[in-house]
């Protein structure tokens, strides 16, 4: 089996090793490409897809996590999907980086965005381009795991989404990582989601493959 695996805003494959060492070390077949903003990403793993003919995982790292739970709900040959640290509602998400005082990492991280693109902090993307607003019925199983001190991504809408996507009726399980980690994982954070994924992967995602 393959898996896609993309990394976060101004990251690259090689900073997300610990996110793509748990997938090869299950024997799979990983695809990480470099892109640079949410649209490229999308193009990106639609490109990819349509050279697949089988079904596979995708993972991501914050925004990588956000565009594989949309990829999750709009495309076909998902055997299911992992977010590590990922919005999953880009409005609430814009609105919560725009009110972080001046000069932190938050406000820093929206300049970044509008930056890059005026296009990706207009209302009309951020709502077409969330998760939350695909959630329906018989969605591939999804993992998320979320550090509680995420200092870019409130906690709060992920479990929003997790509460949404199980009410319908889907497999997903949230991991909330205690003890401090924050957006990026590191040290001991690092581990914990190896095992997660390592979990879920052999529980949700190998046994469900047609291979």
């Amino acid at each position: 089996m393959k898996a896609l695996v993309l990394h976060g805003l101004g990251s690259s494959p090689e900073k997300i090793n610990w996110l793509i060492g748990p997938l090869i070390a299950l024997s799979l077949e990983v695809a990480s490409p470099t892109y640079r903003d949410f649209e490229d990403g999308l193009n990106k793993v639609n490109e990819i897809l349509g050279n697949i003919n089988e079904d596979f995982i995708i993972a991501g790292h914050s925004m990588g996590g956000t565009i594989a739970l949309l990829t999750a709900s709009t495309a076909r040959k998902i055997a299911c999907a992992i977010s590590v640290s990922g919005p999953t509602d880009r409005l609430a998400q814009i609105r919560w980086l725009l009110a972080g005082e001046p000069g932190s990492i938050r406000r820093r991280t929206y300049e970044e965005l509008a930056r890059i693109d005026s296009r990706q902090v207009t209302e009309e993307f951020l709502i077409k381009t969330s998760p939350i607003n695909y959630l329906k019925p018989n969605l591939p199983p999804m993992l998320l795991i979320h550090g509680t001190n995420d200092e870019l991504v409130n906690i709060q809408q992920v479990e929003n989404y997790y509460e949404k996507a199980k009410a319908l009726g889907n497999i997903v399980e949230l991991i909330r990582v205690e003890g401090g980690m924050p957006h990026t994982p590191r040290g001991k954070d690092i581990r914990v989601i190896a095992r997660a994924i390592e979990d879920f992967v052999r529980k949700r995602c190998l046994s469900n493959s047609s291979k």
